[in-house]
């Protein structure tokens, strides 16, 4: 199955963290140590009269002096989207080399989401040790989705590029220094991030769809939603990989088994 390549972004920045490392501040300027938590967020417009399942790429610093560090991958960090009416939470999925991870949304006809990425530092009653530093880019594909019922395949969700309005941004929060008495927020900003393309319309070219499981018996007609959902999730890089069992002859069963042993 031949592979789109994604349309790049932006960065991103998600942090909790003193706004100088330590030792490295000027003592001499005020505050300058202060903790910050800066968020990414993404708003999605869908301007077509149909519905779109887009997958947000997320590839972080590469640890070079070794394997990555969870403090500096999306391992850290939590994800939301809030289509106007009901805010829910997103699950990344995560690449086996621990630096590249994912978010699916899917965006209404005629709809606009805002997909928020934050820092994983809100789950206990006080705050952690502010040493989140997550760097990056981001991208956007319209993957092909695996049709359920036989014959089976992933079919694109459109035959040519779709268009769309999108609008990435960072938001920082500023906490009091440790060592004041103050425990209100000391500010808030947000601001616009540059897209790689100069242009916040986007056009999306869809993932080409294409056979991916034959099953050896006729009643294997149907393949389970907990299955269709893995294969969805998995990169279309890994899926062209696992084609070359389907062309050798390998049953669908077995095809669904690497993916599992991938995932």
């Amino acid at each position: 199955m031949p592979i789109v390549p994604p349309t790049l972004l932006s960065t991103f920045e998600v942090l909790f963290t003193p706004q100088f490392p330590p030792g490295l501040g000027p003592t001499t300027v005020q505050k300058a140590d202060e903790l910050a938590i800066k968020g990414f967020f993404l708003t999605l417009a869908n301007i077509n009269s149909a519905p779109f399942t887009f997958d947000i790429g997320f590839h972080c610093n590469v640890n070079p002096a070794g394997p990555p560090v969870p403090q500096r991958t999306l391992a850290n960090a939590t994800a939301f989207l809030d289509d106007g009416v009901t805010g829910v939470p997103l699950t990344f999925t995560a690449n086996p080399n621990g630096v590249d991870f994912s978010l699916r949304v899917t965006v209404n006809a005629r709809g606009t989401v805002l997909v928020g990425v934050l820092p994983q530092i809100f789950l206990g009653s006080t705050l952690p040790t502010a040493n989140v530093e997550i760097r990056g880019w981001v991208d956007l594909r319209l993957p092909a989705l695996i049709k359920r019922h036989f014959p089976f395949f992933f079919e694109p969700q459109s035959q040519f590029p779709v268009p769309i309005i999108a609008t990435p941004e960072q938001r920082i929060t500023f906490l009091p220094l440790p060592t004041d008495a103050a425990t209100a927020v000391e500010a808030q900003t947000a601001f616009a991030l540059p897209s790689a393309s100069g242009h916040a319309e986007l056009q999306i070219p869809p993932q080409p769809g294409g056979p991916i499981i034959v099953f050896p018996k006729p009643e294997q007609a149907e393949i389970s939603a907990a299955d269709a959902r893995l294969l969805e999730s998995v990169s279309p890089e890994t899926l062209s990989a696992l084609m070359s069992g389907v062309a050798a002859g390998e049953s669908g069963g077995r095809q669904v088994h690497k993916v599992k042993e991938k995932a």
